[in-house]
């Protein structure tokens, strides 16, 4: 079944569809389509199995492309000759529809086939947690105010810049929301530090910034003055404390650089793609968590929840506490842990 929305002007039966948790929905890399169900739709989207995370959990790479786990699990070699037609054209032209149709129709095979490996790994429970995120509102609509502390060098900036990086952050989102855009394509994160740095106070102080295209810039260059003058002038109290961002240095990233080999090669061993694991990202909140340098208002780091806590964020813990040391087996090339 091929439903096309513009053609649908009422879509509440599939967005029920979408919220129902009594009813399977088998999706791959599905997280921009949920995006749609809960801007559009305005619902949560409930029981969903996404054949993209799962398949990274039992070896099958990293991020795993439909077309290739279809290759590897149904031996079947998808047309990509559909991929680059434009889809806002009707009717819809055959080959377009079989495109469509491709695009879903090995989904339940390989859910079936991806699943019943996962429980021969016995990492049923690892997909399900993973696949919760799905359903929790704050995987669709996060807490806008600490957007900024994931901007790239954001600590070296002064309290009077953290404040604009916040505010434009959170204007950036809004906006790639209302444009359905991606919010690097909205303006990206290192011209947003850059307006955060310069406090530009005009249009003309922008245009000197690489990177903006003079389209856009007449588009958003007004507002952008607008949140920059807006942060300013808010007080000094609820301007952000640069506390809350943890400060670079050079010993912490040899550390996190010692824990990243960790990480991986015990990825390699369990067969699980690294990215799913952990991202340095986690590894720097849980270092942080580990040194008590984490502001405690933020979220639990990733890598000591749930199923990865079993399997790396303890030994990571505990090499940080310099309790267990790591060494290379020389058999067999493996990165291993003893206590000290």
């Amino acid at each position: 079944l091929i439903i096309d929305p513009q053609a649908t002007p009422d879509l509440a039966p599939f967005w029920q569809l979408v919220a129902d948790p009594a009813i399977e929905k088998v999706l791959h890399a599905g997280r921009q389509d949920m995006e749609i169900a809960w801007g559009h739709g305005g619902v949560l989207p409930r029981n969903i199995f996404d054949t993209q995370i799962a398949a990274a959990m039992i070896g099958a790479g990293d991020q795993p492309g439909y077309a290739t786990l279809v290759e590897r699990f149904c031996g079947v070699r998808l047309s990509k000759l559909e991929t680059v037609t434009d889809w806002s054209r009707r009717p819809l032209t055959p080959g377009q529809l079989e495109y469509a149709l491709d695009d879903v129709r090995y989904l339940d095979d390989m859910r079936s086939l991806i699943g019943r490996r996962l429980e021969a790994l016995g990492r049923v429970d690892w997909a399900v947690e993973e696949m919760a995120h799905y359903e929790e509102e704050a995987t669709w609509d996060p807490d806008l105010s600490r957007l900024f502390l994931k901007l790239p060098r954001v600590r070296s900036l002064s309290r009077k810049s953290l404040v604009v990086a916040r505010e434009m952050a959170i204007w950036r989102e809004m906006e790639a929301r209302r444009r359905d855009e991606p919010r690097n394509r909205v303006i990206s994160d290192e011209i947003l530090i850059e307006i955060a740095r310069r406090l530009p106070k005009g249009v003309p102080q922008l245009e000197i910034l690489r990177g903006f295209h003079p389209n856009e810039l007449r588009k958003v260059g007004p507002a952008i003055i607008e949140v920059v003058a807006r942060a300013q002038a808010l007080p000094e109290d609820e301007w952000p404390a640069l506390s809350a961002i943890p400060a670079e240095d050079a010993e912490r990233a040899l550390v996190i650089d010692l824990l990243e080999v960790f990480l991986r090669s015990k990825a390699r061993e369990e067969e699980i793609a690294p990215s799913y694991l952990g991202a340095k990202a986690d590894l720097l909140a849980l270092v942080d968590a580990a040194r008590g340098r984490r502001d405690p208002s933020l979220e639990t780091p990733l890598l000591l929840t749930g199923w990865r806590r079993a399997m790396v964020g303890d030994d990571l813990v505990r090499i940080c506490e310099g309790r267990t040391n790591l060494h290379v087996d020389a058999p067999s090339g493996r990165v291993t842990t003893s206590d000290r």
